[in-house]
């Protein structure tokens, strides 16, 4: 690197680099000098501004067998530092001088930093399958964000949540997608026995402005991106090492080992946009059925999992045909929704006219009586003289009552009606969720505006009948007993029950005055 050889070379003449290699916890390299030659402390420590995010740097001198003389970047003492290489020197000059600069890299919130991104690539290629999902997975632990802070970057780029940024730069926007949701979505449709410590998304690893990327960093992210994807779309997938074990089951069964490191990339290309559309909207467990019965036919070597050309294409126009019949089914399954509220509005009639036709047939019924008992012997006998006699008001009295109790029982029948009326409503609406989105249904049924209508109706109606229906009785109980007592008043004040009940009125409102 660069600045490091900038640095050493302020201090050792004959600078050779051996060695160097980064992982995402260190930058380790290895030089070799021939002598020291320090120039000035000042430009030393000017030297020494490239850290990022406080990461620290210990550079470990060794002449020949000698121990080693160490700076730290956390203890700075440049001269004693200096002093010390001069004076190993002076005894050891003969001896090859071996420099070891080491990196050790702070995680700070989101924040990562590289310092070689080439050697940074260079080091996930080596990791096996488990590994590089292991890394980045603990990585996202904390954070749905991972940025890299990229020593001598000039172009930033990134995926929906890996951000790769030059070393000045600040992270300033939210990430592009939520991970969780797929991650989540993963566990209802597939099933994957590492998923708790590989719990990564396909658009981690798929970049956004892919001119800007470092082609070996673009191929591993797009490997990667595309193994998820399978891990996404397959029924079963399990991983040890970089041995890809997978199950798929559409319109043929596939299953097998597949050993990661002898595939190419373009081999598995096809799997992301796939994927994308699978998991962004609609329904997820008719896109993935689907796409499931599609790739079983379109494997080019379903040995190495490759996929046709057309595959992503395929799908798309099954899923067209789907959907049209889909409609159509819908269409049938809406319209039935509506002939079945039309029963309910008919149902709701039936319920109201049951109670009417209780109402008119009780009355009916009394006015009958009346008729016979009252306006026929009117007619032949030419006055109301002994037509209200105590049996005719305790017959018409009973009439009453039977009509009370026939009443009781047409409002309890039409409580009956009304609650199976509503469980009727439910369950329909119950059976429906199978078939149609629950909001769906709403909308349909317009909101249950026609339902709560209806019992509305049924309420309203209830209570004009029954306010008729006692206002008749009151009515006619009253008259009757009306024209009992008009026309029957010396037989009333003769008896003793009478004569008894006024003594008794008298002596209690005399006992008042008094």
């Amino acid at each position: 690197m660069y600045k490091i050889s900038s640095f050493l070379g302020r201090i050792f003449s004959g600078l050779k680099l051996n060695s160097e290699k980064e992982d995402h916890k260190n930058f380790e390299a290895n030089f070799q000098a021939q002598s020291v030659n320090s120039e000035s402390l000042t430009n030393i420590e000017n030297s020494l501004d490239f850290l990022i995010n406080n990461d620290t740097i210990i550079y470990s001198v060794i002449f020949g067998n000698s121990d080693p003389i160490i700076l730290n970047s956390k203890k700075l003492d440049f001269q004693k530092f200096i002093s010390d290489l001069e004076e190993e020197y002076i005894h050891q000059e003969e001896e090859l001088i071996i420099i070891k600069v080491t990196i050790q890299k702070i995680e700070f919130s989101f924040y990562r930093s590289i310092y070689n991104l080439d050697l940074f690539v260079k080091n996930l290629k080596v990791l096996t399958t488990s590994e590089f999902l292991s890394v980045f997975t603990k990585a996202f632990s904390e954070n749905d964000l991972i940025i890299f802070n990229v020593f001598e970057l000039k172009e930033s780029f990134n995926t929906s949540n890996i951000f790769f940024l030059s070393a000045e730069n600040k992270f300033e926007k939210e990430p592009l997608k939520k991970r969780n949701s797929d991650i989540l979505k993963l566990k209802t449709v597939c099933h994957y026995e590492s998923n708790d410590n590989h719990s990564l998304s396909p658009n981690d690893f798929n970049f956004e402005n892919v001119d800007l990327v470092e082609p070996q960093l673009f191929e591993l992210f797009q490997f990667y991106s595309n193994l998820l994807s399978i891990i996404y779309l397959f029924d079963i997938t399990s991983l040890k090492d970089s041995i890809l074990t997978y199950k798929i089951n559409g319109y043929k069964s596939f299953k097998g080992n597949l050993d990661l490191t002898k595939i190419k990339v373009d081999g598995l290309k096809y799997y992301f946009p796939i994927f994308e559309w699978v998991y962004n909207g609609g329904n997820l467990n008719d896109k993935i059925g689907l796409s499931r019965n599609i790739i079983s036919l379109h494997f080019k070597d379903s040995k190495i999992l490759e996929l046709d050309d057309n595959t992503f294409q395929s799908i798309q126009s099954s899923y067209k045909v789907y959907e049209k019949d889909n409609i159509k089914q819908y269409v049938e399954i809406r319209n039935k929704i509506s002939d079945q509220l039309l029963d309910f509005n008919n149902q709701a009639m039936k319920i109201v006219e049951s109670f009417a036709s209780g109402f008119q047939k009780s009355s009916l019924a009394l006015i009958s009586f009346y008729i016979s008992t009252i306006v026929i012997r009117v007619l032949t006998k030419g006055d109301f003289i002994n037509v209200f006699t105590l049996d005719a008001i305790i017959l018409s009295t009973a009439f009453i009552l039977g009509s009370i109790i026939y009443y009781c029982v047409s409002r309890w029948d039409m409580k009956t009606q009304r609650e199976r009326f509503v469980k009727s409503y439910r369950n329909m609406k119950e059976r429906y969720l199978d078939l149609l989105d629950e909001n769906d249904i709403e909308r349909i049924l317009n909101g249950n505006i026609d339902y709560e209508d209806n019992l509305a109706y049924i309420d309203k109606k209830r209570k004009v009948y029954s306010r008729l229906w006692f206002s008749i009785l009151i009515i006619l109980f009253t008259a009757s007993i009306i024209l009992y007592l008009l026309y029957n008043t010396n037989e009333i004040t003769n008896t003793v029950l009478y004569q008894k009940t006024c003594k008794l009125l008298f002596t209690i409102f005399n006992n008042l005055i008094n």
